[in-house]
């Protein structure tokens, strides 16, 4: 159940920047017209083991209501779903969805203050839970105040793999494509800054904010060291109702320092043989996949150009009208991980993925968003970060191809982190040590 009252204009980022809670959760659509910040939790459905797609959605489906649509339950579920979890991702778990207790919502009807509880006809129940309510309200921040926004100080910085291994790892898996056992493979890098201080989740996507429209922006932070934060340009699907929408994103060149030079840069993607056939890869995949699921298909004829503040990539737009009896439980796992974050062939390239990179991609590349009563929105959280106290671990990855080069898809990846480098200006030059499990100054 939930209360809602309409409260004078409060910027959610700032309101959630400013609380103490030690759970807090946000979710910005990339259009910005629905923007939610919430902190505490009401409930939480998660689970270290590989997730049961039917045995979650139907627990989220159980306690979600019509009369309440604006109760969701956000989060996000892990790549790969692997029994041992990495020391970094272990309070993510495989899977975990939250309903908040409080939030700021905002949309174009306005902003509104929530807190979320469970309905009980029993009357005790009933004043133990406003009781608990009354002792966390207190606890909430509700000014208008604007956060102290204070740019990070970087120290060092570590990837993995350093550019030898990167080149291998290259190699090895163009090796897989001349025997045909391979047609696409995603291969990912991380890099970990290290800063002067424990760094702040809300503040730095606060930063990152002005710099990536139109992307998703979201935090899922699970205590005061520790949260996923990121800026995705990509849906994974929208449902609501039988209306299903999802798209294509692959093909990269970076921005042009000038118009001339980016549009240059966009007849130079829309023609490249390389990024046209890596694109098409991913809608030849979702035509497939859609023509199992859905009575009717609708997929743009050619692929447009999506800009952003450091990239651009080939964008293709595909939604179909959902059989009746089919669920999220069905969609999600058929959709991730497209080729555009995995690869193609599906099953060996995410074969060689686990043998070829050298971390755990946790919620890196995986569907992250909102469950509701009868809609559902995942985006893909790519250009993405985990902050776990003084330390930013970013994630990126690289489509690989027939006729790819391990420098130019180097380069692509530091593009695709540029959004958060770019924020940071280290004082001295760091010293680069690679495949460590510590940062040498």
């Amino acid at each position: 159940m939930r209360i809602e009252v309409q409260v004078p204009h409060l910027e959610p980022l700032h309101w959630l920047a400013r609380q103490t809670a030690a759970s807090k959760t946000y979710w910005s659509d990339r259009h910005g017209r629905f923007t939610m910040a919430g902190i505490g939790t009401l409930d939480v459905v998660a689970g270290d083991l590989p997730i049961s797609y039917p045995a979650v959605f139907d627990r989220l489906r159980q306690k979600l209501s019509p009369l309440f649509p604006r109760v969701r339950y956000y989060g996000g579920i892990g790549f790969s779903q692997n029994r041992q979890i990495d020391p970094s991702w272990k309070s993510f778990g495989n899977y975990r969805f939250v309903v908040p207790r409080f939030e700021i919502w905002m949309d174009e009807s306005g902003t509104f203050f929530a807190c979320n509880f469970f309905g009980t006809p029993d009357v005790a129940h009933w004043e133990r839970e406003l009781a608990q309510i009354l002792v966390e309200l207190r606890r909430v921040d509700l000014t208008q105040l604007p956060v102290t926004v204070a740019t990070p100080v970087q120290i060092a910085r570590v990837d993995t793999p350093d550019r030898y291994q990167w080149q291998q790892n290259i190699n090895l898996a163009l090796a897989k494509f001349t025997d045909r056992q391979l047609e696409k493979i995603v291969l990912a890098r991380k890099s970990t800054l290290l800063f002067a201080s424990d760094l702040q989740p809300q503040i730095l996507l606060l930063l990152l904010q002005p710099h990536n429209y139109p992307s998703y922006h979201f935090c899922f932070q699970t205590d005061p060291q520790t949260a996923f934060i990121g800026t995705s340009p990509e849906r994974l699907y929208y449902r609501h109702d039988r209306l299903l929408a999802t798209e294509a994103i692959a093909g990269t060149r970076q921005r042009g320092t000038s118009s001339e030079l980016d549009r240059q840069l966009s007849d130079e993607l829309r023609n490249s043989p390389k990024d046209i056939h890596e694109h098409q890869l991913v809608v030849n995949n979702l035509r497939a996949i859609l023509a199992q699921i859905c009575d009717a298909v609708t997929i743009e004829p050619s692929a447009s150009i999506l800009k952003l503040n450091k990239v651009q990539h080939l964008y293709t737009q595909c939604q179909g009208i959902l059989t009746a009896e089919l669920t999220d439980a069905q969609i999600l796992p058929l959709l991730h991980p497209t080729p555009a974050v995995g690869g193609f062939p599906r099953p060996q390239a995410l074969k060689l993925i686990h043998e070829l990179e050298p971390f755990e991609r946790g919620w890196y590349a995986a569907p992250v968003g909102w469950v509701g009563y009868d809609d559902t929105e995942f985006a893909v959280a790519i250009r993405s970060g985990l902050v776990t106290g003084d330390r930013l671990l970013l994630f990126a990855g690289a489509g690989i191809v027939t006729g790819s080069q391990s420098a130019q898809e180097w380069l692509e990846v530091e593009n695709k982190i540029r959004h958060f480098t770019d924020l940071f200006t280290p004082p001295h030059p760091p010293t680069i040590t690679a495949n460590r499990s510590h940062i040498e100054q």
